[in-house]
């Protein structure tokens, strides 16, 4: 036992000196085991760098899908704008009244009887499915002509006051438009201008003094609040009773029951039979304002068709605010008549709407900017197109992608 201890001393001693004189390495180099050692380091260090690459790499391959995904959507929603843009087109043409049973209506004017107007159900494609919808942007407020280089108050800016009344909103709100979109930095009463207001904000800008690029813009403006622009101002001003979605009358068609009807059966099924007596017609409601105001149009002659409201599709809060004594019974009674049988013709309703300059300068039956968007969806992934399509000149004035 005092023989064994005596050596394992010895032996310690030599290693002590050994690893004092030469370092670990070349000690663990001349053991036996030094071999098993490193490759068991080598493995180690391996598994790291592989886990992390696989990690990385997986990273990647789910990027990649996702982006494939994202540009497959995207092309669907682009293809999604050409096809919007040629319904137009075939409507325009008088190419799509057949197709509704409505062969009654006239290819000269734009109401909720033309193909555009459809609520088109998601169409499924081979990858994905698309989704379309066209508004008239003629049926809303243009804001970009409240005031121009010309006129200092166009009939526009009295209509937009009538509207905020009418929304219980702010009528100040009208002031800060105006001056946002006027060709000069004088403050309106209760308006803002960059001297005043925009250039004394923690991050400065300055008025537009110009036409507007998109509604979106609004958010820009003084006292439009995003509760106020996208409509949750419901409580506490307009009490939920006797609202209703839309006042577009029929506009929705199920194409699983087209195919499975004869073409020659496909006319009448279609056709509007409904009571209008039993037709309730309301304030929309919708409070967003996009839903009723729009940028896009003429700006150096307010009078321009491209301006012109279109009492064939315009909502019942637009059409509230046309003139200061038009009541909720001539609204109804202009939307009831449209139901029955689309205007031909503005003087239609000068019984109704007796402003000679309103309905010259102001109304159409006509439109000529619309607004399209387009949806394209693979898996859960989705893109979204909205442009202003001007229709005539077959180009859109506005594109944006999300």
């Amino acid at each position: 036992m005092f023989d064994i201890i005596k050596r394992f001393k010895k032996n310690y001693r030599k290693r002590q000196t050994f690893l004092i004189k030469n370092g670990l390495f070349k000690y663990i180099r001349n053991s036996s085991g030094y071999v098993l050692i490193i490759v068991l380091l080598i493995i180690t260090l391996l598994v790291t760098m592989s886990t992390e690459f696989l990690m990385v790499a997986q990273t990647n391959i789910n990027y990649i899908r996702k982006f494939s995904e994202k540009l497959k959507a995207g092309m669907i929603a682009k293809a999604g704008m050409s096809l919007s843009a040629m319904i137009l087109k075939a409507d325009k043409m008088g190419l799509t009244q057949s197709f509704l049973g409505k062969q009654g209506v006239s290819k000269n004017i734009d109401c909720y009887e033309d193909v555009w107007a459809i609520n088109f159900p998601e169409l499924p494609l081979e990858e994905g499915t698309l989704k379309l919808e066209i508004e008239d942007e003629n049926s809303k407020i243009n804001l970009s002509v409240l005031s121009n280089e010309i006129v200092e108050e166009t009939p526009y800016y009295g209509i937009l006051q009538r509207f905020l009344l009418n929304m219980e909103l702010s009528m100040d709100i009208a002031d800060t438009i105006k001056d946002w979109v006027d060709a000069d930095d004088a403050t309106s009463p209760y308006g803002a201008e960059s001297s005043d207001y925009y250039r004394n904000l923690d991050a400065p800008y300055k008025a537009k003094n110009a036409a507007m690029d998109s509604i979106d813009e609004l958010l820009m403006i003084k006292d439009i609040t995003p509760a106020i622009f996208y409509g949750l101002t419901r409580a506490g001003y307009e009490p939920e009773i006797n609202f209703v979605d839309h006042n577009k009358g029929e506009v929705d068609l199920d194409f699983g029951v087209i195919s499975e009807i004869a073409p020659d059966q496909a006319l009448d099924r279609f056709k509007d039979d409904k009571d209008l007596s039993e037709v309730n017609i309301a304030r929309e409601r919708s409070r967003k304002l996009a839903d009723y105001l729009r940028v896009n149009g003429e700006r150096s002659d307010f009078t321009n068709d491209l301006n012109k409201i279109n009492i064939n599709t315009a909502s019942y809060r637009v059409l509230s605010a046309l003139t200061g004594n038009i009541t909720d019974d001539i609204v109804s009674e202009i939307i009831r008549r449209r139901l029955t049988q689309p205007y031909k013709d503005v003087e239609e309703i000068k019984d109704l709407v007796e402003d000679e300059s309103i309905r010259k300068n102001i109304l159409t039956v006509k439109s000529y900017l619309f607004k399209i968007t387009a949806t394209g969806t693979i898996n859960k992934t989705s893109v979204r197109i909205t442009g202003i399509y001007y229709r005539d000149r077959k180009r859109f004035l506005y594109w944006s992608e999300e």
